[in-house]
């Protein structure tokens, strides 16, 4: 991944990650009498996961972005400057829309007294986390706890990674904070009487995004790449089987799941990354097309699919209002599904296009 060599798979392997995030708030089934549908629903309420590839998947890009160009002048400013044109376009145009429809509401005031602590990426801090839940808007920000998480990540990690003066150490690094997040978990599992509002705190899931650093500097160690990709098919197995029997619900915030199955979840999907830069199916799979597509615009899949939730049931009450339960799911699942792409791809060509074309000033050896 060095120079300027772009990996298809990767957009594939993003892609994956918000079909899993958006499956798992539109595709029902839970409660269904049909034991397949049971069954599928209740494998989907690890759908949360689809989160932690994409925090694996910024650490290794990130970290691996880092390292290449740590030498090259103005790093810290190419760096930084890039991030913004990628995120803050979308992130902050959301938020005016946001407060927009506060101010229609007549709750104006009332929305600059939250809306704030999106703007200065503090949501998914445990204080602040569960003011923000009301910004005196119909429409819904409640996904944004991982913007933060990332934008955190991106203020802090280049700092710390800098420091570090070999790919060893680097990787020593990535294993150490992996290390901390599970034992932070522990404790404030044990030791806060809410342990829940930790749930987005950048302390509980840097270790997905560690493990990504991690293998983003094994992929610069060639021997120990190739021993990893040799070992990564039993590691995602044995990843997944230990996420899946550790206890009796996939829901993140149980003891299991939130001490155990993170951790387990996250070594699946890192292992998953491994194969998909390989040359197995995985690597196929990833490179299909229309994932790789959807991948190219998941940032606004992700952004538009939770925003305008109540738009979807809104649409679905309207034109099918007497519809039956799974009739209605498989609506929402419909609508949502073609206006988030739509929107998305819309907003990808036409408002944020203009801004990522401005990174060209910013060059990195490189693509983020």
């Amino acid at each position: 991944m060095t120079g300027r060599k772009h990996l298809p798979a990767l957009d594939g392997i993003r892609g994956l990650a918000v079909l899993i995030v958006f499956i798992f708030h539109f595709g029902g089934g839970a409660q269904s009498p049909n034991f397949l549908l049971r069954s599928v629903g209740l494998l989907l309420q690890a759908g949360w996961s689809g989160v932690t590839l994409f925090f694996i998947l910024s650490g290794f890009l990130i970290s691996g972005i880092l390292w290449d160009t740590r030498s090259t002048p103005d790093w810290w400013r190419n760096f930084y400057m890039r991030r913004a044109l990628r995120i803050f376009p979308l992130y902050y145009g959301t938020l005016f829309l946001v407060f927009l429809t506060a101010v229609a509401a007549s709750k104006g005031l009332f929305s600059c007294s939250r809306i704030w602590i999106y703007a200065f990426y503090l949501q998914n801090i445990p204080p602040l986390s569960v003011r923000s839940e009301d910004v005196g808007s119909h429409l819904w920000l409640s996904h944004f706890w991982s913007l933060a998480v990332e934008e955190q990540f991106y203020l802090l990690w280049p700092f710390l990674l800098m420091r570090m003066r070999s790919l060893d150490q680097a990787k020593r690094l990535s294993l150490g904070i992996f290390l901390f997040s599970a034992i932070f978990r522990v404790a404030i599992w044990y030791a806060s009487p809410h342990p829940g509002i930790f749930s987005g705190f950048i302390f509980t899931r840097a270790g997905e995004l560690a493990l990504g650093a991690y293998l983003a500097m094994c992929f610069r160690d060639k021997a120990l790449w190739h021993r990893l990709q040799a070992r990564a098919p039993i590691v995602s197995l044995v990843g997944f089987l230990a996420a899946g029997v550790v206890g009796h619900s996939l829901v993140l915030l149980t003891p299991s799941i939130f001490l155990v199955g993170l951790p387990c979840i996250t070594i699946f999907f890192a292992a998953l990354l491994v194969l998909g830069l390989g040359d197995g199916v995985v690597n196929r799979l990833a490179c299909v097309s229309w994932l790789r597509r959807l991948g190219g615009i998941s940032y606004g899949v992700y952004v538009y699919h939770v925003l305008l939730i109540p738009v979807f049931a809104w649409i679905v009450a309207t034109i099918a209002p007497h519809a039956s339960r799974n009739a209605a799911l498989a609506l929402t699942f419909t609508v949502a599904g073609t206006l988030s792409i739509g929107l998305a791809t819309i907003s990808f060509r036409f408002f944020e296009s203009p801004f990522l074309r401005q990174r060209s000033r910013y060059r990195v050896l490189q693509s983020a």
